[in-house]
C-alpha cells in the first residue's frame, strides 16, 4: 500500500510539474531561469531561486478535493493508558480532520474522522501503523468513507 501511495505521489508531482506554465524565461534541465539572470550574477540568481522556490511550492501542491467524507473507526492492541487519544487528537487536528475518539470497555479505541479524503487516508494509515509512541496496533478497523454536505464536528475532540 505504500508503494502505491508513493507511486500515486510522484506521478502527481510529475503531471503538475509537466503542465505548470513558464514564465518568460528559458528552461534549463528541470529548473526554469529569468532570461535576465543569464549572466549568473549571485544576486539575480539569488532572487532568481527564491522566486523560484516561492512558485514551485504554490504549484506542486495539488488542488485538494472539497468533497467531505465522515468515517468511523476502532483500533485493537495495546491503545489504552498509552496516551493513544491524546496522539490521536493531535495527528488528526494536524491534518485538519475533525471528529472524535474515546475508549471503550472492551479496550479498544474508536471516534469518527471528518474530513477530505487525502488527509483522511494519512489518518487512517497513522492509526494503523504509529499511533502514540507507547501503543501496540494490533489492527485497525474502518467503515466505508460516506460523503457528506458539511462538517458536525468543530474540531476533533477526546470523549471521555
Amino acid at each position: 500500500m505504500i508503494t502505491a501511495d508513493l507511486l500515486f505521489v510522484f506521478i502527481s508531482c510529475a503531471a503538475i510539474i509537466a503542465t505548470r506554465p513558464l514564465a518568460d524565461g528559458i528552461v534549463c534541465g528541470a529548473s526554469e531561469i529569468d532570461a535576465d539572470c543569464r549572466t549568473g550574477e549571485e544576486s539575480c540568481a539569488r532572487s532568481n531561486r527564491d522566486a523560484k522556490s516561492d512558485h514551485i511550492e504554490a504549484t506542486l501542491q495539488p488542488k485538494m478535493s472539497s468533497k467531505l467524507f465522515i468515517c468511523d473507526f476502532e483500533v485493537f492492541g495495546i491503545v489504552q493508558g498509552v496516551f493513544f487519544r491524546k496522539f490521536t487528537q493531535k495527528q488528526a487536528s494536524s491534518l485538519g480532520l475533525r471528529g472524535w475518539c474515546m475508549n471503550t470497555h472492551d479496550g479498544t479505541v474508536k471516534g469518527q474522522l471528518e474530513g477530505e479524503e487525502k488527509p483522511m487516508n494519512e489518518m487512517k494509515h497513522w492509526l494503523q501503523t504509529k499511533g502514540s509512541p507507547s501503543s501496540r496496533i494490533d489492527k485497525a478497523v474502518f467503515s466505508v468513507p460516506k460523503e457528506i454536505t458539511s462538517y458536525s464536528f468543530k474540531d476533533f475532540s477526546v470523549r471521555r
